[in-house]
């Protein structure tokens, strides 16, 4: 009977060292990428919530102007900036401390500053207004938060824009 070992095969199982660092290799990079992927998830995550949170700003303040008279509310009068702060074309938004009815104990910011543009409507009638409000975010980390533009039309009473 021949021993295996002197016929020169080797019964011994198991992974080599280079196997092992392969292998361990392989898992290193698959769960490198998967950390990356959640990053990349949770930046997305947290743009998606403050895109919705400017989109709401944006609305808002295109309700609140909606009810506005073109003739008497300053807000309304052609004129303001979206680069810039303009008296009466710009806010800062608070949150609410729990007293909606009360609005002087609001002293923590929304993270936003909203600011818009009114000019003459479409074809010089005088009844419409072209809105345009942009949402700004107070972080400029563009992976997580960008500005926001909502343009509308507005009826309203007669007035000319200067």
């Amino acid at each position: 009977m021949l021993n295996n070992s002197a016929a020169g095969t080797n019964d011994e199982r198991g992974f080599t060292l280079i196997e092992a660092v392969v292998a361990m290799a392989v898992c290193t990079i698959g769960l490198v990428a998967m950390a990356e992927l959640m990053a990349v998830t949770l930046r997305l995550q947290q743009l998606g919530r403050n895109s919705t949170g400017a989109v709401r700003l944006a609305q808002d303040r295109i309700d609140e102007l909606t009810t506005m008279n073109f003739a008497t509310s300053p807000s309304m009068a052609c004129g303001g900036s979206i680069t810039a702060d303009v008296a009466n074309y710009n806010q800062t938004p608070m949150q609410d401390n729990g007293t909606p009815a009360n609005t002087s104990d609001d002293t923590v910011t929304k993270g936003y500053k909203v600011r818009w543009l009114v000019a003459a409507g479409p074809d010089g009638d005088l009844n419409l207004r072209t809105v345009t409000v942009r949402v700004l975010p107070d972080v400029t980390d563009r992976r997580t938060s960008s500005p926001y533009d909502l343009v509308t039309i507005i009826r309203g009473v007669s007035a000319p824009c200067p």
